[in-house]
């Protein structure tokens, strides 16, 4: 396709450099309706034959006819005239370019000077530079489309783009070799160009319409773009046939149609993606681009026509829209980087409509009020500063408030996390409910998927960001739609995400640090008390005068074993053997003090059943302390401990009788040893409770076995 290209585009070329020229520069003077001398040449072959600034009124014939010339004669885009003038206008260059191929041609001026012209083949000429730019025009628009659809040529989508590539080149190639004549081609050719003009022209409107039809998502089963497409072509046979008063009605108001039949595609488009991130992503850039471009081409290009109004903008300014329309779209339609383009999103539509909006207020002054232009201009100027660019700004930053509150919030837990933490293991539970506050993704999944040696990493196409583990053992984090799927990931989040990372390893070191600093801590104590205190009490044990003082010294040597066991956060301890201890040690009390024991348990134990140091210390402190208050606050003739035990929860019953006097009182008396009991059962994710009924008084403990 680029090889033919290249051919058409060698063989309009080489058109136009045959076509013999004046070295004359005209100017069109719709005044006096006639052609006026700009510049001649001086290295041409007619300096100093006309004068800069005279009119030329006609061309006189060999046979002494004349054709009348014109401001029409060298208009840039003659199909803004009536279909009538428009004929006319074929024949008036028809007959000068037979005059031009004799090498000679004879001018009237308005001063009825007669002049003539020497004509030859300049390949220098400002109609050949006319004629490569504005075929570099269409160059961009052809690669681009014909780029996308090499690489996916089986989607209808990007068929339909590049026709529309095809399309544009053509519309451009034929305006370059008609639009920039020095004053006349062939009435045959400019007739033929022309016709391709208008068809090609029709097509671009009626492939990015039909466009929008099926992409990103196809709307319904209906062929609805090919419909388009043969509505284009219809409106091309009407303009050929000639059915109404010029080419304005047949060609540039169905553009405009088209235009916003375009929209509303778009528009129900916008709706069906709204579930659909990353079409939507897609759809953003090729509305902006499509709108954009469309808008511009058809605000500057097509409207003016349709509404029976002379171009403000020269043709060849207005034609920037069209690397405005494909550039943005090869951005969409190959989908690269998107989430890099999307931040840009919402910045450019507000950028593109601020300038819109200063350009219509300002036309508002000039026209609404009759304000001469520089007045007019001062003030647009004074009122969008001072007005309008403060409530744009005011805008964007309401609308970027959420991700930066969810930002904010995310940095908040973070720090509370981080100085409440007590383990790695807290800081490590927490890391995922992190990442969804921050980011709101619809999903977070653990993956093998690496990061490519990045700690966090973002996909080319913005729907996942990857986020290595905080440490080795952990797993790769990979988080799917940013914001419940109405985002793609940016670098934004990308920085957001790295900066949580570091601020959370960082806060792994030192809770480890820390524990690491109070292991080694407890280590010292533990030897401190084994060797002194341990040292100590063994030498009481040995030097006891009765069997008082060796319980007591066997007692408190107990406790120190205890303690530092307590120490020992790697020690556990069998559930059978304690559930053993405490029946002894209830034993023994019970019977140091005359009072009778009911044990009673119930409950599978596992013989490999295992609880922590901590857990069997504090178990064993509140059966001490149920007992020591019995027998402190009450004469009790009987304890009946009720021990009831599963794979996750233990729970304690120790009742007594005897209580005598008033029950609140007792209960007050004994508040502190119940604020202990209590203490150490919440210790250990449990819950406790303590109650008097007559002369009996309860503990009731329940205590979580799988908890630390």
């Amino acid at each position: 396709m680029t090889l033919i290209a290249l051919f058409v585009t060698a063989l309009a070329a080489g058109y136009v450099i045959s076509v013999p020229q004046l070295g004359v520069n005209w100017q069109p003077d719709a005044a006096r309706d006639q052609l006026v001398v700009e510049s001649v040449s001086e290295e041409g072959p007619n300096s100093g034959k006309l004068i800069p600034g005279e009119g030329v009124v006609a061309v006189q014939r060999e046979g002494g006819g004349l054709t009348p010339l014109s401001a029409e004669t060298v208009h840039e885009d003659p199909d803004l005239l009536s279909y009538q003038a428009y004929n006319a206008l074929l024949e008036q260059q028809s007959r000068i370019v037979e005059e031009l191929e004799k090498g000679e041609i004879t001018f009237i001026t308005s001063q009825d000077r007669v002049v003539t012209l020497t004509a030859a083949t300049l390949v220098d000429s400002d109609a050949l530079g006319y004629f490569l730019m504005k075929a570099g025009y269409g160059w961009v628009a052809l690669l681009v489309a014909v780029g996308i659809w090499a690489y996916s040529p089986g989607r209808i989508e990007t068929r339909l783009f590049c026709l529309s590539g095809i399309s544009i080149f053509l519309t451009t190639l034929t305006l370059g070799t008609y639009g920039g004549r020095e004053i006349a081609i062939d009435g045959d050719v400019f007739a033929f160009l022309m016709s391709i003009n208008h068809l090609s022209v029709l097509q671009v409107c009626a492939s990015l319409s039909a466009l929008f039809w099926v992409y990103p998502i196809r709307q319904g089963r209906f062929p609805l773009h090919y419909v388009i497409l043969g509505a284009g072509g219809l409106a091309w046979l009407s303009d050929q046939l000639q059915l109404t008063a010029g080419s304005r009605y047949t060609v540039y108001s169905v553009i405009v149609a088209g235009f916003i039949f375009g929209v509303l595609v778009l528009g129900r488009q916008w709706w069906l993606t709204r579930n659909s991130p990353l079409e939507r992503a897609s759809l953003k850039w090729c509305a902006l681009s499509v709108f954009s471009g469309c808008l511009l081409l058809t605000s500057l290009i097509m409207l003016p026509p349709a509404l029976g109004a002379n171009r403000g903008i020269p043709l060849s300014l207005s034609l920037i829209s069209v690397l405005v329309l494909y550039l943005g779209m090869a951005a969409g339609l190959t989908r690269y980087r998107l989430f890099d383009l999307e931040r840009w999103w919402f910045k450019t539509w507000i950028w593109f409509f601020g300038g819109v909006l200063v350009v219509l207020l300002d036309l508002a002054l000039i026209f609404g009020l009759g304000l001469a232009g520089e007045m007019a201009l001062a003030l647009s100027l004074a009122l969008a500063g001072w007005l309008y660019f403060p409530l744009r700004q005011a805008l964007m930053r309401r609308l970027g408030r959420n991700r930066d509150n969810n930002f904010d919030l995310a940095l908040k837990n973070l720090v509370d996390n981080l100085f409440s933490a007590n383990s790695v293991g807290r800081i490590l539970a927490a890391w995922p409910d992190l990442l969804a506050q921050t980011f709101a993704p619809l999903s977070i999944t653990e993956t093998s998927q690496g990061t490519g040696g990045k700690p966090v990493a973002v996909s080319r196409d913005g729907v996942q960001l990857t986020i290595s583990a905080l440490e080795a053992g952990q797993t790769v984090l990979k988080l799917e739609f940013a914001d419940g799927g109405r985002r793609l990931f940016s670098p934004e989040d990308l920085r957001i995400a790295t900066l949580l990372r570091a601020i959370s390893k960082q806060a792994l070191f030192t809770v480890r640090a820390r524990e690491d600093g109070a292991e080694a801590e407890r280590r010292r104590i533990m030897r401190d008390l084994h060797d002194d205190v341990g040292g100590r009490l063994l030498s009481v044990l040995h030097n006891a005068g009765d069997e008082r003082q060796v319980s007591l010294a066997r007692n408190a040597l107990q406790s120190l074993r205890d303690a530092l066991q307590a120490l020992d956060l790697d020690s556990s301890s069998w559930l059978a053997d304690c559930i053993q201890d405490w029946h002894e040690l209830c034993s023994q009390r019970c019977h140091e003090m005359g009072a009778q024991l009911q044990w009673f348990f119930t409950g599978d134990i596992d013989q490999d059943q295992a609880i922590t140091v901590r857990q069997r210390i504090n178990v064993s402190r509140i059966i001490h302390e149920a007992l020591t208050n019995a027998f402190k606050h009450a004469r009790p003739d009987y304890i009946k401990v009720h021990l009831t035990v599963d794979s996750s929860m233990l729970r304690m019953n120790v009742t007594n009788d005897g209580v005598a006097g008033n029950p609140s009182l007792t209960e007050s008396i004994a508040r502190r040893g119940l604020n202990n009991m209590r203490t150490r059962c919440e210790e250990l994710g449990g819950r406790f409770a303590f109650d008097i009924r007559g002369k009996a008084a309860t503990v009731d403990a329940v205590i979580r076995l799988d908890g630390d």
